[in-house]
């Protein structure tokens, strides 16, 4: 699910998806595996989701990999094996589920922040309920992107749209981080932009929550300063676009996926600037055959380039 639509619609449809989300914390000794994609807990068989089976592999130290190409039953004795050795060191879990499914299961050193949570605090920052948001929202990941058309700016017919990004994960996918955004309209292409203050708040603590005031008007002050490297990006000169791409691709570690459809974005566009690079990566990322996950990642690496640029 993604689009560009109002905050409060994006604040009521994360609401209407979260309503069958609950925890529990589950004492080790009652789980245990029919397969990779169900288990009982207590006397209750519930679906294990792809998020919760990767981080159940990572828990016991059995590879994901090697888990989906086992038959069921070995993948039971293998996981049920190692969920016995677990018990030995750990009496509980902290298991995340929408209504019978099991989406995360986490240690006691997790701490929760939810969506919900995270929209609850742009509401009391004082976001307006009916400014334009750019969203993308599946069963891993809530990126949701503000624009302040108040403050753009451009180079000719060229308008960028500067705004915020706020990304969070309920499944251990990704960290809360709240970082610059720019919008460009020509092509509806979007950027994520690094600053200083910008950080990415892992969920084992609530200090992404209690500095949210701070680190908003920090993220917005700093982005002012990514208008310049735009500027020279369009006047810095590249000889090898493709040999450069391929080299981004490597450095970021990008899929071969992921790297066709940024090498094709840039042969439907071709330029030889460092900004046509970056509107490779940006452009890419609106290519429907990727994940939220990845298409986030594809913004990011766009605003990591941006911050090479020499200023």
């Amino acid at each position: 699910m993604r689009g560009n639509t109002t905050f409060e619609n994006v604040v009521g449809r994360v609401n209407e998806i979260s309503a069958y989300n609950h925890d529990e914390t589950i004492p080790v000794v009652d789980m245990e595996f029919d397969d990779l994609n169900y288990m009982w807990i207590g006397s209750n068989r519930v679906e294990v989701l792809p998020s919760a089976q990767r981080l159940l592999a990572n828990r016991l130290r059995v590879p994901y990999s090697y888990l989906v190409r086992c038959p069921q039953e070995l993948q039971a004795r293998n996981l049920n094996y190692w969920l016995r050795q677990e018990q030995k060191s750990r009496e509980t879990l902290f298991c995340r589920f929408n209504s019978n499914r099991l989406r995360a299961v986490f240690t006691e050193r997790y701490t929760a922040i939810d969506h919900m949570e995270v929209l609850s605090l742009m509401v009391d920052y004082g976001f307006n309920p009916e400014s334009e948001c750019h969203y993308a929202l599946d069963e891993n990941l809530l990126v949701l992107k503000v624009p302040d058309f108040t403050r753009g700016f451009g180079f000719g017919d060229d308008r960028i749209v500067p705004g915020i990004s706020i990304s969070n994960s309920e499944v251990g996918i990704l960290a809360l981080s709240i970082e610059a955004y720019f919008y460009r309209l020509v092509c509806s292409n979007g950027l994520i932009a690094k600053t200083s203050v910008a950080s990415k708040f892992k969920h084992i603590s609530r200090k992404g929550v209690d500095e949210f005031p701070y680190i908003l008007r920090q993220v917005v002050s700093e982005s002012e300063q990514a208008q310049r490297r735009f500027e020279i990006s369009t006047q810095s000169i590249i000889d090898d676009p493709v040999a450069t791409i391929t080299t981004f691709n490597r450095r970021f570690q990008l899929s071969k996926q992921e790297s066709e459809i940024v090498m094709e974005s840039w042969q439907a566009d071709q330029g030889k600037t460092m900004f046509d690079i970056i509107n490779a990566y940006t452009y890419a990322a609106q290519n429907n055959s990727l994940t939220v996950e990845e298409s986030f990642q594809l913004e990011r690496v766009g605003g990591l380039i941006l911050s090479m640029v020499k200023e």
